[in-house]
C-alpha cells in the first residue's frame, strides 16, 4: 500500500527551506528588527508570561 503522505514528505528538513527563507525576509522587512532582538523579545515574553499568570491567580486567591 502506497504512503498517502509520500508526495508531502519531499525534503528532508522539517520545513521547505525556499519558504522558510522567504517567510523570514518577509518578517525581518516588515518589523525591521534584527533576530537577536526578536529572540529577546520572545524570551521575555515566554519568561513573563507564566508570572504575571501566576500573579493574577494568586492576586485573586489573596482577595
Amino acid at each position: 500500500m502506497a504512503n498517502p503522505l509520500g508526495p508531502l514528505l519531499h525534503h528532508s528538513e522539517p520545513i521547505d527551506p525556499d519558504l522558510w527563507e522567504s517567510l523570514a525576509a518577509k518578517i525581518d522587512h516588515v518589523l525591521g528588527l534584527s533576530p537577536g532582538v526578536m529572540v529577546l523579545f520572545l524570551g521575555a515574553f515566554i519568561v513573563l508570561f507564566p508570572l504575571v499568570v501566576m500573579v493574577m491567580v494568586w492576586r485573586k486567591r489573596r482577595g
